[in-house]
């Protein structure tokens, strides 16, 4: 190990710089924090990463990134002292429920960490236990042994390893302590039959379901799992059942009941989100409504935006650092200004990442639920083969047919534009200054005519929009 200590900052801002490449102000924003800790913090990794003989972290053209290979990576990761402070709670948690017992000199010992690191951490672990009704003792010379689990603990435990195996997907920061704790349950054989089962029904999965259906194993066998049992006829969803008795045969028989009751309400399409982040989800669904006239929004995009928004809140509550370095254009840069005076008014955040892809999902939404706003549309095309474009025309009739679209030379608007004046909602024209209501656009382009047409039904529904 080298001289310098690495730090949770540390090991978060590696693990960003692992998935993409990072302006300072995007750093900022992603981790919370100021720009100059994050400068500094990247000083303290350069002299790690130095001591290591490893390539460091570079800027150009005022981006950051850094150049590991796989291998270098992983042995990064994999290493006992590349663990963050969340992680090592989150893992004295599970161990503590999984096991209903731990011996903090053991743990000490395994982690390479002081004693008084050791009880600080497990101070945490104590603290949630005792907050949610459950109830330990300690056995003089051995450890601690649990007495009872209450069930906001056993949520807790759940959510814990959700967060695990969502990051194993994609992060190589995951614990190596965890994996070590759960690696008797063959996890990559349950995946394999989960993804028979998802495909043979043909139910649209997530991420997060398949998280939480691993975690939902290691659950039954620890404390008999959770109740998902509605009042449905289950009797009609026999071919489900007959499915899962096979697929997971060698499963307890009360995971496979618990899994067969909840894709029964997979397939009734009930959100599977716990209470307290389906409310605040409800919230700010609430206020976009409010914000952007959504009256009466058709559920399949409500329910769309709903999913989105409870993971989203799911990965930050859980420091989950799954990001994307997405641009951002105007209409985000709109939709993101309501969302923060949202989340400012309730007291909530999320990663900026997300932001934009909420921000993105409500701008298809925006544009979908006020297409009806537009009925008649004028192209007037200088280029007069266009007139005889089948393709375009083909793609223009057959792309949506909401809308009324008009194609004529643009000689006839000129020699009496108002023959046109009333008759049409939107003019677009691939010959600058025909018409200052004119929208210009690629003539060649059908993708770019569409484009401009929803950026106007966009703009339309937005411009009661105020800004600072």
């Amino acid at each position: 190990m080298g001289v310098v200590q690495i730090n949770t900052t540390n090991i978060n801002i590696l693990t960003l710089l692992s998935q993409e490449k990072f302006s300072l102000e995007e750093l900022s924003l992603y981790l919370n924090l100021e720009k100059k800790s994050i400068y500094k913090n990247i000083n303290s990794i350069n002299s790690f990463l130095e001591d290591e003989n490893l390539p460091l972290i570079e800027i150009k053209n005022a981006i950051y990134s850094i150049d590991l290979s796989k291998s270098q990576w992983a042995n990064l990761f994999t290493r006992k002292d590349f663990i963050t402070t969340d992680e090592i709670i989150d893992y004295l948690y599970l161990k503590f429920i999984h096991n209903g017992f731990i011996n903090l000199e053991v743990e000490k010992e395994l982690l390479s960490i002081s004693r008084s690191s050791i009880i600080r951490y497990f101070n945490d672990v104590k603290k949630t236990l005792e907050l949610n009704g459950s109830q330990y003792e300690y056995v003089v010379g051995k450890g601690l042994r649990l007495t009872y689990l209450s069930q906001v603990n056993k949520n807790i435990f759940s959510k814990k390893l959700i967060k695990f195996f969502i990051k194993c997907d994609f992060s190589l920061n995951h614990s190596i302590f965890i994996i070590d704790l759960i690696k008797d349950y063959n996890i990559n054989k349950l995946l394999n039959n989960l993804y028979v089962i998802f495909k043979t029904l043909n139910i649209p999965t997530t991420h997060f379901i398949i998280s939480f259906l691993c975690s939902l194993h290691i659950c039954t066998e620890v404390f008999g799992g959770f109740n998902f049992k509605s009042d449905y006829d289950y009797t009609q969803f026999s071919d489900i059942e007959n499915l899962i008795r096979l697929e997971l045969k060698d499963c307890s028989t009360e995971y496979q009941t618990q899994i067969f009751y909840f894709i029964v309400s997979l397939n009734k399409d009930e959100i599977n989100f716990e209470p307290t982040i389906l409310e605040k989800a409800f919230k700010i669904i609430e206020e976009i409504k409010i914000d952007l006239n959504l009256k009466d929004l058709d559920s399949f995009l409500e329910k769309m935006l709903l999913k989105k928004i409870c993971f989203s809140i799911f990965k930050y509550e859980n420091h989950i650092f799954k990001v994307r370095n997405i641009v951002t254009g105007e209409k985000e840069k709109i939709i993101i200004n309501i969302l923060e005076n949202i989340f400012k008014k309730y007291d909530l955040n999320l990663f900026f990442c997300d932001k934009i892809s909420i921000a993105q999902i409500i701008i298809k939404i925006v544009i979908e639920h006020n297409k009806g706003s537009l009925k008649n549309i004028l192209l007037l095309f200088n280029e007069v083969i266009l007139l005889d474009d089948k393709y375009l025309k083909e793609s223009i009739y057959g792309h949506n047919q909401k809308f009324n679209i008009c194609v004529e030379p643009t000689f006839f608007y000129k020699l009496n534009p108002k023959n046109y004046e009333g008759k049409y909602d939107l003019i677009l024209s691939d010959e600058p200054s025909l018409n200052s209501k004119a929208i210009m656009v690629n003539s060649f382009n059908p993708i770019q005519i569409f484009l401009a047409i929803y950026n106007h039904v966009f703009n339309q529904a937005t411009k009661h929009l105020v800004y600072e």
